[in-house]
């Protein structure tokens, strides 16, 4: 429950000038930093943590929680406007973001994905107020059998992807499994790697990507004198007000893609890279157009920015109630917390809640800013498809190769680029769905990891903690439900038609 009066001074602590244009400054930083394949949010916060010693402690974790908001949006731009994901949670932005920009309505998906991210945002951080406790201690239910049966129902949005078929989206989403084995496992077991030290921590995950979308369309550009059609008769802030506007027609979609984005943020290393992928799985199962997913769907829009925004909230409970960091990010925001003195965990929030909750309340005002300061970035970056191809590919190609090196500062990332690259340019041209691939590629790592830690934590019972377990149950009945649910309901759909 609420403590208002804790609320209460928590506004009042936070209500100056000083605290506002950190917010704006921290969204600035994050969101252009986000838009940047490979100079995630989680840079900005690592190189402003010093800066933040000196500040009070409610300033500082105001400037750096701005940040955090500013990088999960930031992803969607390059999402929209060049098939990148800016980072891994704007994955799944791509499949209807970058087809709209190639129809020629890149400011209304800027416009979606803005709005989506804010208003998805708003949600989560009003839940946070509201059931941070509760939803936090609910989070540790979740143990290595339920992790890994999430990874696995996060595996069965492949049985989905219509592109290039089932047996193609089967195979892609395999070949992307057996990809995320490469490395050492947690027993020491090395595999995969050809004796290549740098695949010890398996595949990177920022070079796969910018390789698998961004360089592989490129092959695709080389021949295009633009990006998109120039056929659209409005311009970008037209377009983009027309795009914040939409949302709201599909209001179901908005509240189901926030709450499964602040759920799944509250569980320990899911994160809104799962979130945004499941909310968009949800969002295409529930809706009257699945055929147009894909295609420049709106739903898809915002059933991905919602979630992964939202997802902020669900991190931010855990991480102050019980200090697990989820992510990078709130690994860091911990490293903040504990850089003032404060001991995380449950009685954080008895001994600092007049703060804690300004800070709450600061991500809720920071989402509300983050309309004008993302729109005004979309902006800007939205007249990069005025730019012909000739100018634009090279530009391209050298800030991939940069943000592949500036993850680990290897100069192998940069070569990885270019084969990913090749792998998606291969598998585009034949027809096998790029994306199946990648939810391999992110999925598998999780679901082994998980599965290799509930064997080390109950051995020969492994089976039945999977089968005792309340939530392993449900679990396991919503991912058996996901796989054949579609299935029979297509069946039933043309059955109907037929007669």
């Amino acid at each position: 429950m609420i403590e208002w009066q804790s609320l209460m001074d928590g506004i009042i602590m936070f209500m100056n000038w000083f605290n506002f244009l950190l917010i704006i400054l921290g969204l600035l930083l994050g969101v252009i930093l986000g838009a940047i394949p490979g100079l995630t949010g989680s840079l900005g916060i690592a190189l402003m943590l010093p800066v933040t010693f000196t500040m009070e402690p409610l300033s500082g974790l105001v400037f750096l929680i701005a940040i955090y908001t500013g990088g999960l949006f930031g992803g969607a731009i390059t999402a929209v406007l060049i098939n990148t994901p800016g980072s891994p949670a704007a994955v799944a932005t791509t499949l209807d973001g970058y087809p709209m920009t190639k129809q020629g309505q890149s400011g209304k998906a800027l416009g979606l994905a803005v709005g989506s991210s804010a208003i998805g945002g708003m949600i989560g951080g009003i839940v946070l107020l509201l059931i941070i406790q509760p939803l936090a201690s609910f989070a540790l239910k979740f143990g290595p059998t339920e992790m890994f049966l999430v990874a696995v129902f996060g595996l069965t949005i492949i049985s989905s992807i219509q592109e290039g078929g089932f047996v193609k989206s089967i195979f892609g989403g395999l070949f992307g499994v057996l990809l995320g084995t490469i490395g050492m496992t947690d027993t020491g077991a090395v595999r995969g790697t050809f004796g290549n030290v740098y695949l010890l921590d398996g595949i990177p995950m920022i070079p796969a990507l910018i390789g698998l979308f961004a360089v592989s369309e490129l092959f695709f550009l080389a021949d295009k004198q633009f990006v998109a059609k120039q056929s659209s008769n409005q311009n970008l802030t037209s377009q983009m007000l027309k795009g914040i506007k939409s949302i709201f027609r599909y209001p179901f979609n908005l509240i189901r893609s926030s709450a499964i984005g602040v759920f799944v943020g509250a569980l320990p290393a899911a994160g809104s890279t799962i979130a945004s992928l499941l909310s968009y799985n949800e969002a295409k199962r529930f809706s009257k157009t699945k055929d147009k997913f894909g295609k420049g769907n709106e739903e898809g829009i915002v059933a991905a920015e919602s979630a992964n925004n939202a997802s902020e909230g669900g991190a931010l409970a855990t991480m102050l109630v019980l200090g697990i960091p989820g992510s990078a990010s709130t690994a860091m925001l911990l490293g903040a917390i504990i850089m003032q003195g404060w001991v995380p965990g449950p009685r954080l929030f008895i001994e600092q809640s007049t703060i804690l909750y300004g800070v709450i309340f600061s991500m809720i005002v920071g989402l509300v800013f983050l309309i004008f300061v993302g729109g005004a970035v979309s902006l800007g970056a939205g007249r990069v498809i005025n730019i012909p191809t000739r100018i634009l590919i090279p530009i391209i190609i050298v800030f991939a190769l940069i943000g592949a090196f500036a993850t680990r500062n290897l100069l192998f990332d940069a070569f990885l680029v270019f084969i990913f690259g090749i792998i998606g340019w291969y598998l585009r041209r034949n027809k096998y769905p790029v994306m199946a691939v990648v939810l391999g590629l992110i999925l598998g790592p999780i679901a082994d990891s998980e599965l290799l830690k509930s064997v080390q934590l109950h051995g020969s019972e492994t089976i039945n903690a999977f089968l005792t377990r309340p939530v392993s149950i449900i679990l396991i009945i919503i991912t058996i439900l996901g796989v054949f649910l579609p299935i029979i309901l297509d069946r039933l759909n043309k059955k109907s038609k037929v007669s």
